[in-house]
């Protein structure tokens, strides 16, 4: 087999127990349900920081977030980072991308070749959140803060004939199945990475009729734990209330049940796209070597304790759907912990690149063999340093056991086993794996060090941003360039019927 295609299908805050190939019983997803079917299921897969950009630039570069510089939605991804799209590049891919990967920085392409659409979010720094850790007080008035969702938005919770979201994702659905017409007609031979990057189901839980009246408003599940008093919440989750102010605007029973129909139909929707491109694929002619991965940025606790969106380490908000189908690997399904850290070693393993090859440090793993029934061994980390934390908060999740430290909030600890909820926190009651996932944590993170080092990032880049506004403004913000007419279509000069006939893809 030669070296096969490669699509990364990316979707946001899609958390994995509401789909069915995880255990849901609600969503409507026939086109993810058949890829998990013929495809591996890593069914706890984690992401390395429940926040858009953090994620998206860890995955890209199979290092933790704080690893390089990554703390928040403002933080820009440094051209001379590595990814596995200059891996790829390198050893003879064409690599593209439609959608939203939250660049932040002038380099808008981190090892892509093409690029076929805009950013949905700005690619400045105007999303550094104020480094006001330490000052945080839950009686001063919030006002609104870029880049930080509201529960509002959960109010907003309903039907709606468009919205600037479906209007992205449908566009970047377009571009992306023209895209595999293009590459079967071309005469660029190269294999292609392929990254899909859409953004729903992320909130506000707005969709169309079509989606939203799939769903019998009775049938929506409830929360599998209730909401809990915000004076019995942990710490953090306290912090986090006042955080996204939902002590400002109280939340009925209809109004979870109305925004958790309105996620499920924004699922169902990029369900559907999906099953766009994957038709796309099949009429192409390209299927029968192409290798298909999907994923979410990171999850969303949709109510989940009564809490909402992310920003937590609690997994509604951090584990996310990994379905990867390889023609050459049989179905199969995989328990082992695993994160989107090891995307790229995985991406680059698809394309035969040998580890030895990988010349910079990455922290991810292949996780082909685990696709072959070989066992997988080591622990898997998440970290949350943005707004809404009086400190950064680690996770480290080995085996069952899964711990949260943090130098401002008291540490938890869970055996999910027993408590797959997250209900019992074992922390301080001398459980024997405490001390063991302690020191873990302590030797991946300078927690002594860290919150010092986020707030002289955030202070330097709110100084650039606020610099860079004033007086004439260069746009970092990627335009996508004019198509090249004059080879798609019939132009002066043109043979009519040859430029037509270099159109033609013929159907199966």
């Amino acid at each position: 087999m030669s070296q096969p295609n490669i699509i990364l299908f990316m979707v946001d805050q899609l958390t994995s127990f509401v789909l069915n190939s995880y255990g849901g019983t609600v969503c409507s997803t026939p086109n993810i349900d058949k890829l998990a079917a013929h495809g591996t299921v890593f069914e706890n897969a984690y992401c390395p920081y429940p926040l858009c950009a953090p994620s998206r630039f860890g995955m890209m570069a199979g290092r933790l977030p704080s690893q390089i510089g990554a703390y928040d939605n403002g933080a820009e991804l440094p051209a001379a980072t590595p990814t596995f799209a200059h891996y790829l590049r390198l050893h003879g891919y064409y690599t593209c991308i439609a959608g939203k990967m939250h660049f932040v920085g002038p380099d808008q392409y981190h090892g892509f070749e093409e690029r076929l659409t805009t950013e949905i979010y700005p690619a400045d720094m105007s999303w550094t959140p104020t480094p006001d850790f330490r000052d945080f007080n839950k009686d001063e008035e919030r006002g609104y803060t870029f880049g930080v969702s509201t529960i509002d938005t959960v109010k907003d919770a309903g039907v709606v004939a468009r919205s600037m979201q479906i209007d992205y994702d449908e566009d970047v659905i377009h571009h992306a199945t023209r895209e595999l017409y293009t590459r079967a007609r071309s005469d660029d031979k190269r294999p292609f990475l392929l990254t899909v990057s859409l953004t729903q189901p992320h909130d506000p839980y707005v969709t169309t009729p079509e989606f939203w009246d799939r769903y019998n408003h009775t049938g929506i599940d409830d929360p599998q734990v209730p909401f809990i008093p915000v004076e019995d919440r942990d710490a953090h989750s306290q912090s986090l209330y006042y955080h996204y102010g939902q002590d400002k605007c109280e939340l009925t029973n209809e109004d979870y049940r109305r925004a958790r129909q309105g996620y499920y139909g924004m699922i169902s929707h990029i369900d559907a796209l999906f099953g766009r491109v994957m038709q796309a694929l099949k009429e192409s002619g390209l299927s029968h070597n192409t290798a298909i991965m999907f994923s979410s940025d990171h999850g969303d606790m949709i109510g989940e304790r009564g809490m909402w969106f992310k920003k937590t380490l609690f997994n509604p908000a951090i584990q996310v759907p990994l379905i990867i189908h390889h023609p050459q690997h049989q179905p199969g399904r995989v328990s082992t912990p695993v994160s989107l850290l090891d995307v790229f070693p995985t991406i680059c393993d698809i394309a035969g690149i040998n580890s030895s090859d990988i010349t910079t440090e990455i922290e991810g793993r292949s996780l082909l063999p685990s696709m072959r029934g070989e066992p997988l061994n080591g622990a898997v980390f998440a970290e949350h340093i943005d707004g809404g934390t009086s400190a950064p908060r680690v996770c480290v999740r080995d085996n069952h056991m899964k711990l949260v430290l943090s130098r401002a909030y008291p540490a938890q600890l869970y055996d999910l086993s027993a408590d797959p909820l997250e209900l019992n926190n074992l922390a301080g009651q001398h459980h024997p794996e405490e001390a063991r996932l302690t020191e873990m944590a302590e030797c991946k993170w300078s927690l002594d060090t860290l919150l010092d080092d986020v707030i002289r990032s955030q202070t330097a880049r709110k100084l650039v941003d606020s610099a860079l506004s004033v007086g004439r403004q260069e746009p970092w913000d990627f335009i996508p360039r004019p198509l090249e007419q004059n080879t798609r279509y019939v132009r002066r000069g043109d043979a009519f019927p040859e430029v037509e006939r270099r159109g033609y893809l013929r159907a199966d």
